[in-house]
């Protein structure tokens, strides 16, 4: 795989061979494929959709921490990769590609830390001082180094800002060439940034046309890439060249499939912000989707994909009454998150002779009278995802939910008592069915959620000769005939009986979106920062469609097989 040498400038001297012509005229595509230069967070998910666009090549990647490094060139091997302080690079004199992803740094400059920085300042700085600084810098990551440690803090400063994406454009143009379009990605914060509109101006001038774009991940329908189970809202702005002379089909690429009730039929559902003027924020909250005829304009919501799709269920927790316990655990598990565990219990998991509620029966479908505990008799259960970091306010979540945004730590654990099942004639004819629903978003931070669940899950077909199945054997396989209770004698839960464990990282690779066959190197610790910091592929594959249909002018078909 190429590297690069940081005493040639980084990419600067590899520019020659990617020169365009002087002046901007209405573009025609020739064949060939269109290059992708791709400043990625994370391990990488933006190259991962755009691998699965038609027509769409990565050719270059750039990132601060070598790890993310490693773990991207891994998967994309021949990708000239470049490691390093993004902002202390010439980027300006960096190869021309098509198109251009960014996913720039976001908490350094972020309102959160009451700073403001300066957008004119940073654009329109001394470019000499950057050639001096880029001699100095340590940037490149060579083949053979074997160091796995969490990024310096010289190097999470290094992070590519939002001043460096119009400062690369402004340099392509300045040579003679032009990226036809692209895309940032960042927090929706960055949308309050002060200096928002001075920055969304410098696209304008060099002749760019631009969309801000909402959109939560569980919401992203890919073409080809799996769904993602968890609910991330993020903030993308589009950008494509005027001298194209089209527009991208958006409507097409990201307005979601949704039942309308009312009109009684699916529809390419509307995205309506709540406040006038408002053009930002998250779906519930700061947006609604709904019908589109303005006749109805009824509330929707658009399917997706449940958090217990990315559930491992071959893997077993631990009884939690089995953990070591400490002054700081006395319960084995710290004591929030056995409130918590508690709080989802009373909420999720009825009481004997109870009847279910629509959120307590919809895992398992039609509601009815719950068994009473007794011999022969059963209790359905459902697992849960808890959170287990320290702030106040989390609550259990159901696993029919997608999946809360994942950070960069490990934050989420599972905790389940499974399907305490009726062994004799009689009940419900109603199987029991698959807990596959999305899970809530997550975040690079790292594991926020627990399983908890009994020593044995089963499957459950709840009728007079049904028999309870392991989840981790295909259904019909492996009867038994095991009977399990969850209630003390004082008709209480008995939660040392719970299983707990954190969810691990390709469950929360899978919660991002990544196949399975993605690799991402490192520590546990660091395969969560990696995927909690990255995007989730299915929003890069539609977004980026998008794009390369407007700058071809030729159509991509919707939905295609995965090759």
């Amino acid at each position: 795989m190429p590297y690069l040498d940081s005493t040639t400038l980084s990419w600067a001297a590899a520019s020659a061979d990617a020169k365009a012509p002087s002046t901007v005229s209405a573009y025609r595509h020739d064949s060939g494929d269109l290059s992708l230069m791709d400043w990625f967070a994370g391990c990488g998910g933006s190259g991962q959709g755009a691998k699965a666009v038609p027509g769409l090549r990565v050719t270059r990647a750039a990132n601060h921490w070598k790890q993310a490094i490693k773990s991207h060139a891994m998967n994309f091997p021949e990708v000239t990769h470049y490691m390093g302080n993004i902002r202390k690079a010439p980027v300006w004199a960096w190869p021309i590609t098509d198109l251009f992803w960014a996913s720039p740094e976001c908490t350094n400059w972020s309102i959160a830390k009451g700073k403001k920085r300066s957008f004119a300042k940073a654009v329109q700085g001394d470019l000499l001082d950057l050639y001096a600084d880029v001699e100095a810098e340590e940037a490149l990551f060579k083949p053979g180094d074997e160091e796995d440690n969490d990024p310096t803090p010289e190097e999470e400063a290094s992070r590519a800002l939002m001043e460096e994406v119009p400062l690369y454009l402004r340099g392509v143009i300045e040579r003679g060439g032009l990226v036809k379009g692209g895309v940032i990605e960042n927090v929706i914060d960055v949308r309050e940034w002060t200096e928002w509109d001075a920055w969304l101006g410098e696209f304008h001038k060099m002749g760019y046309r631009t969309k801000l774009i909402a959109l939560n991940s569980m919401h992203a329908d890919p073409r080809t890439l799996h769904r993602a189970p968890q609910s991330r809202d993020r903030l993308y702005v589009a950008y494509w060249h005027r001298s194209l002379g089209r527009t991208p089909d958006w409507d097409k690429w990201i307005r979601p499939k949704a039942y309308c009730p009312t009109c009684d039929e699916t529809v390419m559902a509307l995205q309506v912000f709540r406040k006038p003027g408002k053009d930002m924020g998250r779906h519930g909250s700061s947006y609604d989707y709904k019908c589109p005829r303005s006749s109805c304009r009824t509330v929707v919501f658009p399917a997706v994909l449940p958090a217990a799709a990315a559930i491992d269920w071959s893997l077993k927790g631990t009884p939690i009454g089995s953990r070591k316990k400490s002054k700081d655990c006395p319960e084995g598990l710290a004591p929030a998150t056995m409130k918590r565990i508690r709080a989802g219990a009373a909420r999720y998991w009825p009481q004997p002779g109870a009847q279910l509620d629509d959120e307590q029966g919809s895992l398992f479908g039609e509601t009815g009278p719950v068994p009473e505990t007794a011999a022969g008799e059963g209790l359905y259960l459902p697992p849960m995802l808890i959170p287990c970091e320290g702030r106040d306010g989390k609550k259990a979540m159901r696993l029919e939910d997608p999946l809360r945004t994942q950070t960069a730590r490990a934050e989420t654990a599972i905790a389940y008592a499974p399907f305490v099942v009726p062994m004799r004639g009689g009940g419900d004819k109603e199987k029991a069915r698959h807990l596959g629903h999305p899970l809530h978003t997550v975040s690079a931070g790292g594991n926020h959620h627990g399983l908890v669940t009994t020593e044995n899950t089963l499957l459950v077909p709840y009728y007079g000769n049904g028999q309870a199945r392991p989840t981790d054997q295909p259904i019909g396989t492996l009867p038994t005939r095991d009977r399990y209770a969850l209630i003390d004698a004082a008709g209480e839960y008995d939660f040392s009986k719970v299983l707990f464990r954190m969810l691990q990282p390709h469950e929360i690779g899978r919660a991002m979106a990544f196949a399975d066959r993605y690799r991402v190197l490192g520590s546990k610790r660091d395969q969560v920062r990696q995927y909690g910091n990255a995007v989730t592929p299915p929003v890069a594959e539609v977004l980026l469609c998008a794009l390369v249909e407007c700058i071809t002018g030729e159509s991509i078909d919707r939905y295609a097989l995965a090759s």
